[in-house]
């Protein structure tokens, strides 16, 4: 008799100590299908176990009415007891000895061991689950026990967790399940395979009843709740899960490993946003135009409130399961705004700053207007509300090629590192983006300048136990509310609130732009190179709007536009979002702005301005950027007294006076006299020591010349001319023609050569270029 207690003794110890709960932990973690919660804590998708289960893990209280009737059922005495009922099991073992009806004595304790490691039942395996039950309850408190059974418990066919068959069987979320419901769900999993909505119902009825009779005995239930609880019917199918947001459900599901996942998916945000992508495609698809893809962020948090892939997921046809928000694609003229705003704060130009708008050409690159139309020079602001390419491609060969690639990289974190593949291009869409890239770096512009990545996952520490917080920090791209370290200031508060001010400039589509003054949104649009691609950002200083319209397969199409096909399904959302009215405009940031004296025709600086007569305005400038620089267009000469410039050399130098006077560069003049323009008050001042330039080729250019259909390589040279003077033109020394005209054609061996133009004046301009095979 020692010796059985002895053993027995030994076995209780050792296999005490052999349970290791974390393990067991891990299993049931491990078990768990992802789900995807929305802000509220709402369910918007769910995915399938690993063993193909629908398992869905509630980390939420559990509702009352639910607890007390699971309690009533299985376990009375939970509470009280600390793993096993004493009791319980000595009348079970009693009822089976005397061969009465069987009964069970596992406590929910027990349960939830054997729903861990389930095993057949024997005595020995009953006597280790209540060792297992005692080990379980020192390590977890009644609640978390209590919550591990019924996440885990079956329900019948592929259906495991409370959560989930309330979901699957009521269509509810538990906490608004009856009484007749929970006392459905806490009978359910007592025989699962011989008991479901879909067999053996009258059973399942019995056994409801049952309880709910029971509840009624006790006091838990009123007599009128039990009358109306035995009316209810069950249920006689399951239903399917509804997705909410399939595209991005399935993005973080895939980029880590949490069982339940609290995304900042507003839903009712969600499902306006789907509905008006699917409706506005549905339209465009008898334009050939099929897919489209939009995501909406909140400004102050940068919480992403609604995220749209395609135009339907469930567009087999078309392509819908593609994730368009993070599909790389040509952004055309959509990054236009933040060479702006850098441009403001590195004293390149003011908003109202003239900036060249005339044919360039820049090694091999020679960039046009998309309308195919010029101005000469035009105010930087009017040039981004048009969304011109030449004062752009200007304006970034002032600022930098390189610094602009670097300033993207810098903020995106992008792994290239080729800024040469892209030269001045870059501004006109040759790098590619991704929605999700648009729509972080405007929610930067929407923050004064300040960015940070987009945050898809809210990182409460109550809410996220299922996994430690630095895993969500480390997720692809997601970052949290709380990370204010990862703060990058891509430019001044002043240069963006002039970036947004001139973007709510932008000419709206169609009807939308009579409501441009009544609903304020700063907006831009963009559209790739052979109409691949359009695009349009907006945002209030309540959201950022991002959408991409196009084809997911690559192909062109004519009537594809980012101010029309982009630009009428952002303001579409944004009706959805805002209904008729949304007044609010971005506040000016008065400590980063002043007024600045600018002379009046091109918008910039001059020295000593008060002192000259020269017509001034007051324009809005960044306090914190650099000092606007000089004017380009202006030139400091000494005059006589008829007006006359002279210099050093003349007699009457003595009794000179200094102007200023404008200076427009050659290509702009040459450009004012094709177009007819009367410059006679710039000729007069005489102050353009050149008058002739060659425009193509550019100095040492290396450019590759296509044979004709005569297998000749022809070149065309431009040039200004702007006092129409007589020519002479030489092609490597040798003498080529003599003219007025602008453009010559020539025939060009592979190797270096040179252009040289004397004019009738002795003027001498000159070239030398490379031509390639």
């Amino acid at each position: 008799m020692a010796s059985a207690l002895i053993l027995i003794s030994a076995f209780v110890i050792i296999e005490f100590f052999r349970f290791d709960v974390d393990n067991m932990l891990n299993k049931i973690e491990d078990s768990y299908g992802t789900s995807i919660l929305d802000e509220d804590g709402r369910l918007m998708d769910v995915f399938l176990s690993d063993t193909e289960q629908w398992h869905i893990k509630v980390e939420d209280d559990i509702p009352e009415n639910l607890k007390l009737a699971v309690l009533t059922y299985e376990d009375k005495n939970f509470y009280k007891h600390k793993g096993i009922d004493i009791f319980a099991i000595f009348r079970a073992f009693k009822n089976n000895l005397l061969g009465k009806k069987r009964s069970g004595a596992s406590t929910i304790t027990m349960q939830a061991v054997k729903l861990a490691y389930p095993k057949k039942r024997t005595y020995i395996n009953k006597f280790i689950e209540i060792i297992d039950a005692l080990k379980l309850e020192t390590k977890l408190n009644k609640e978390d026990i209590f919550k591990l059974y019924l996440n885990n418990a079956p329900y019948g066919g592929n259906i495991v967790g409370y959560g989930t068959a309330a979901r699957m069987y009521f269509k509810k979320d538990p906490i608004n399940l009856s009484w007749a419901e929970c006392a459905l769900l806490a009978v359910l999993p007592n025989s699962p395979s011989s008991m479901n909505v879909e067999k053996n119902r009258d059973k399942l009825i019995i056994k409801r009843n049952y309880l709910l009779d029971k509840l009624y005995k006790l006091g838990k239930i009123t007599e009128n709740q039990l009358y109306l609880s035995k009316k209810e019917p069950i249920p006689i199918e399951r239903y399917n899960f509804e997705r909410v947001v399939p595209h991005l459900a399935r993005r973080l599901k895939n980029e880590n490993n949490l069982k339940v996942i609290y995304s900042n998916i507003n839903s009712e945000l969600q499902k306006k946003m789907d509905k008006v992508v699917k409706d506005y495609i549905t339209f465009t698809k008898l334009e050939g135009i099929k897919n489209a893809s939009l995501i909406l962020i909140d400004n102050k948090t940068r919480d992403v409130k609604a995220y749209v892939g395609s135009q339907d997921f469930m567009d087999m046809e078309n392509g819908g399961q593609v994730d368009g928000v993070i599909a790389k694609r040509s952004p055309g003229s959509i990054t236009k705004p933040f060479l702006y705003a850098l441009s403001i704060d590195e004293g390149i130009i003011a908003p109202e700053s003239l900036i060249q708008d005339v044919p360039m050409y820049f090694a091999n690159f020679n960039p046009q207007n998309a309308n195919k139309k010029y101005t000469g020079l035009i105010e930087a602001k009017n040039a981004l509300i048009s969304s011109l390419n030449i004062p752009f491609v200007h304006l970034l060969s002032l600022y930098g090629a390189n610094k602009f690639y670097y300033f993207f990289k810098d903020i995106l974190n992008f792994e290239e590192n080729e800024p040469d593949n892209y030269g001045l291009s870059l501004i006109l869409g040759t790098k590619e983006f991704t929605l999700e890239d648009i729509a972080s770096l405007y929610t930067g512009l929407a923050n004064f300048g300040v960015y940070n990545k987009l945050n898809y996952i809210n990182n409460d520490i109550d809410k996220t136990n299922n996994a430690d917080v630095n895993e969500i920090k480390s997720i692809n791209n997601i970052s949290t509310k709380s990370n204010i370290s990862r703060d990058k200031h891509m430019f001044s508060k002043g240069a963006s609130f002039l970036t947004l001010e001139t973007l709510k400039e932008v000419v709206r589509p169609g009807i939308n732009n009579l409501y441009t003054l009544k609903n304020p949104i700063s907006w831009k649009t963009g559209t790739s190179f052979g109409k691949k691609d359009a695009w349009a950002c907006g945002m209030t200083p309540e959201y950022t709007l991002a959408v991409w319209v196009g084809n997911f397969t690559g192909e062109s199409n004519d009537n594809l536009s980012g101010a029309i096909s982009a630009g009428r399904l952002l303001f579409n959302a944004f009706d959805e979002i805002y209904g008729e009215n949304y007044t609010s405009e971005f506040n000016e940031p008065y400590d980063d702005l002043y007024d600045l004296k600018v002379d009046d025709i091109t918008g910039y600086r001059i020295e000593d301005i008060d002192k000259l007569n020269i017509k001034t305005k007051i324009i809005k400038y960044p306090k914190s950027a650099k000092a606007l620089r000089l004017s380009p267009y202006y030139k400091k000469i000494f005059v006589d007294e008829n007006g006359v410039e002279v210099d050093s050399r003349d007699d009457n130098f003595i009794n000179s006076h200094s102007e200023y006077v404008l200076n427009y560069p050659l290509e702009v003049i040459n450009y004012y006299i094709r177009e007819n323009i009367d410059l006679t008050e710039i000729f007069n001042k005489n102050v353009n020591d050149k008058t002739i330039k060659i425009l193509y080729p550019t100095p040492n250019l290396k450019v590759l010349i296509p044979k004709d259909i005569d297998k000749n390589q022809k070149l065309v040279i431009k040039i200004a001319n702007i006092k129409n003077k007589e020519l002479y033109w030489y092609l490597d020394k040798d003498f080529l023609d003599k003219d007025k005209t602008l453009e010559k054609e020539v025939e060009l061996s592979v190797g270096e050569h040179s252009i040289t133009i004397v004019a009738d004046d002795g003027e001498t301009t000159s070239v030398k270029f490379f031509v390639t095979k």
